[in-house]
């Protein structure tokens, strides 16, 4: 048996919330015949960034998140503005968000961070060469501390569960697929 894409029947604009559209779609299953209603978030694609300095430390981003309702610990990132490239927003968040600047952003992934009712992409670049360069640039939306960790300590902050955050979590396992010069000989960052 083969899969075919659901027929949808209708898809219409609930609420339009800034940063994402919340829809309600009513979709037809191929295999049943069934019509069923679904709720989609559309949004803009994302990007998140390794900030890595020239002494292995990860530049990381403390801040509230209203989902959890808890302070977290990640890697900095946002929203690719419409027409900016993800390489762009790569180094414009990390300078926003850090006041950190380094190298050529460098594309270590692309992931789909939940297809089953989000509709975007989610880019993540390693920065290396990470440097202060000035204040932090936040938007009236974001409350930052900057945190600077070695990157040998990111497994330990992972499996303690002070890293939650998947799409943070995804951003590591990809600078370890795609540098893996970064890491010793047992898979260990080094």
């Amino acid at each position: 048996m083969s899969l075919t894409p659901w027929n949808i029947h209708r898809d219409e604009t609930l609420a339009d919330m800034g940063i994402f559209e919340l829809h309600s779609v009513r979709a037809e299953n191929p295999r049943t015949g069934k019509l069923r209603d679904l709720a989609l978030v559309s949004t803009r694609d994302w990007v998140n960034v390794v900030p890595l300095t020239a002494d292995r430390e990860v530049v990381l981003v403390r801040q509230w998140r209203h989902g959890t309702r808890s302070m977290t610990l990640e890697i900095p990132g946002g929203l690719i503005d419409p027409g900016e490239e993800p390489k762009a927003a790569a180094a414009r968040e990390v300078r926003e968000e850090t006041g950190y600047a380094g190298a050529e952003p460098a594309q270590l992934g692309v992931v789909q961070p939940n297809p089953a009712f989000l509709n975007n992409l989610c880019y993540t670049y390693l920065i290396e060469g990470c440097e202060e360069v000035g204040e932090l640039q936040l938007d009236e939306g974001e409350d930052i501390e900057v945190v600077r960790v070695p990157l040998s300590e990111i497994p330990g902050l992972v499996a303690e569960g002070t890293i939650q955050h998947a799409l943070v979590i995804c951003g590591f396992y990809w600078l370890r697929r795609k540098r893996p010069e970064l890491f010793d000989g047992r898979g260990e960052i080094s």
